[in-house]
């Protein structure tokens, strides 16, 4: 996986400690994916990218609090855009539907496997 991808990147000024925390977070995250995981981790990357693309810069911030506090990043996403769907992008909407899958198939795992 890139690991310069955006979802990875922090502010391009000074590190604030949620910067430091995230970037400590994300890459113990990165040392342990497997192959499954890593597409997913590219899924949020294009979500969070249009999104920042589209003027919403503050869902970015969420995330990073969210993600570090260990909530499950297909929760913290599917939360934001379901905010905001009025005014997500098609791809955006292609993706989240994406998301949902991944609900799916963690609670298929969990309760039937």
């Amino acid at each position: 996986m890139d690991k310069n991808i955006f979802l990875f990147q922090t502010n391009k000024s000074r590190k604030t400690t949620l910067d430091k925390a995230y970037n400590f977070h994300i890459s113990k995250i990165l040392q342990v994916l497997d192959e499954e995981e890593a597409a997913r981790w590219e899924t949020y990357n294009l979500i969070i990218t249009e999104l920042i693309n589209d003027g919403h810069e503050n869902y970015f911030d969420e995330v990073k609090y969210r993600l570090t506090d260990g909530e499950n990043p297909n929760h913290v996403i599917k939360d934001i855009l379901e905010r905001d769907l009025v005014n997500i992008n098609g791809l955006v909407w292609l993706l989240k539907r994406r998301i949902d899958e991944y609900i799916e198939e963690d609670d298929i795992k969990r309760f039937y496997v």
